[in-house]
């Protein structure tokens, strides 16, 4: 098996290896993964992080022998708990992950905690929304949710339509509580958007940007808009 490793501060993961293919997520620096298949120009890579899979340029390809890869996996880990760092010559965003203590970075918990999670999160406040992002710089909902978790001692998976299948109900609006996840669906009741709840009224998500708008029964209602933005289709509790 071939091993690799993000040596960029942020590497596009596209659906096909074609520049004009969809991004559907991103590398972050440091972060490993699996080489499956490659072609001229682009490698089909599995992320160890989460087991996802897409296509990067071979050009981006920065190769790991076995016994490093494993080395990496098992070293200490260390977060990027401000927007940004200047790391080894690296731009890094906060959800970033590195092997050595460094200004900025805290240790990754290894119990989750909500209130670790919302206070991870509220550090992305009004960071752009981007199709496939993982960062600072561009995120999409689901991996702001994703990272946010991973950061108070959580893994979850990339996408929403998977990260539902976490956690317990919470079959009333009254029993929300700080950190529970709140999953929107389409008219075909595929899951589509989620966020976070910060108390029983009002939820923090990526849509547009990163922002706090307001829930009830029928699902987020953005106040500048006067609207009602995403369907409410379940809300989940993770632990």
């Amino acid at each position: 098996m071939n091993y690799g490793i993000c040596d960029l501060s942020v590497i596009p993961i596209r659906k096909e290896g074609s520049h004009t293919s969809e991004m559907v997520s991103q590398l972050l620096y440091n972060e490993v993964y699996e080489v499956l298949d490659e072609k001229p120009g682009w490698k089909l890579i599995r992320t160890t992080l989460d087991q996802y899979e897409g296509w990067i340029q071979g050009i981006q390809y920065h190769g790991l022998d076995t016994d490093a890869y494993h080395e990496i996996l098992a070293k200490e880990k260390y977060i990027v708990d401000r927007p940004t760092l200047a790391y080894k010559g690296r731009l890094l965003s906060i959800g970033t992950v590195i092997n050595e203590p460094a200004e900025g970075t805290m240790m990754m918990s290894g119990r989750f905690s909500p209130a670790m999670m919302i206070e991870f999160a509220q550090k992305f406040m009004d960071a752009p929304y981007l199709w496939g992002g993982r960062s600072i710089f561009g995120i999409d909902c689901s991996g702001f949710v994703q990272l946010c978790a991973r950061a108070a001692g959580k893994l979850l998976p990339r996408d929403a339509s998977r990260q539902i299948n976490e956690g317990e109900l919470v079959y009333f609006l009254p029993e929300i509580q700080p950190g529970d996840l709140a999953f929107f669906g389409n008219e075909n009741g595929q899951i589509v958007h989620v966020g976070m709840m910060l108390d029983t009224e009002r939820i923090l998500h990526a849509s547009g940007q990163v922002r706090i708008d307001y829930l009830d029964q029928t699902g987020i209602f953005n106040k500048e808009r006067n609207e009602h933005t995403h369907r409410l289709q379940v809300i989940k509790r993770i632990s």
